[in-house]
């Protein structure tokens, strides 16, 4: 991870200095066994280590390295997750079974279809309700720690890494080979997107990329 995130933080200085700066400082082994108590299931290591090498951003850059998506501090996602789980905890199991309906796993078996569960975590966010996050309760046929899309629109759920460390080796991948675009917004500050496919939010792009789940 440590490397990885080195060749992240170089791409980082050439292309989006002010996205670099803007990385925190890593959390504290405290925060970090604070939050995977609560949660009540060990976290992957990998997930440890990138909260190790930075704590999420400090908020004032307008984008997120994750191709745009926020970069969560753990004090955000742990609030983000204690929000999904107060939904969980409200939700009687058919108001479940009802929001889950139209919830699919590309790959069949991989991801449980439902619309929200409460060991999933978020480390990225898009301020509209959506993340990427690590999955602590795969099903059957996906891997323990693999990161997933979910959210309040993600209902068709995709395996975008079988770890923190495999989808931080391919975005990193992607931005050195030049599949970025980096674009002027209104104000004057600038956005990190993917290139192709061309859309303008990377959510939008997960079924594009990692749609030939569907096929295995």
């Amino acid at each position: 991870m440590k490397t990885v995130m080195e060749r992240l933080e170089k791409w980082l200085e050439a292309h989006l200095p002010e996205l670099r700066q803007d990385l925190a400082p890593g959390c504290s082994e405290a925060e970090l066994a604070a939050f995977e108590s609560l949660v009540g299931r060990p976290f992957p290591e990998s997930l440890k280590q990138l909260y190790r090498l930075h704590d999420g951003q400090h908020g004032v850059a307008s984008s997120g390295p994750f191709y745009g998506l926020n970069f969560l501090s753990l004090a955000a996602a742990k609030a983000q997750w204690e929000s999904w789980k107060e939904i969980i905890e409200q939700w009687s199991p058919e108001e479940m079974t009802e929001a889950s309906e139209f919830c699919t796993s590309a790959t069949p078996g991989a991801i449980q279809t439902l619309y929200a569960n409460r060991f999933w975590i978020p480390f990225a966010y898009d301020y509209g309700g959506n993340h990427l996050g690590v999955d602590l309760d795969p099903g059957e046929r996906g891997t323990l720690g693999q990161v997933i899309n979910f959210g309040s629109d993600e209902e068709d759920k995709y395996v975008v890494g079988r770890s923190v460390d495999t989808f931080m080796s391919w975005l990193v991948g992607q931005l050195e080979s030049g599949n970025f675009a980096i674009r002027e917004e209104d104000g004057g500050w600038q956005s990190l997107n993917i290139k192709e496919p061309e859309v303008l939010h990377f959510l939008d792009a997960v079924p594009i990329l990692f749609g030939a789940q569907s096929d295995k």
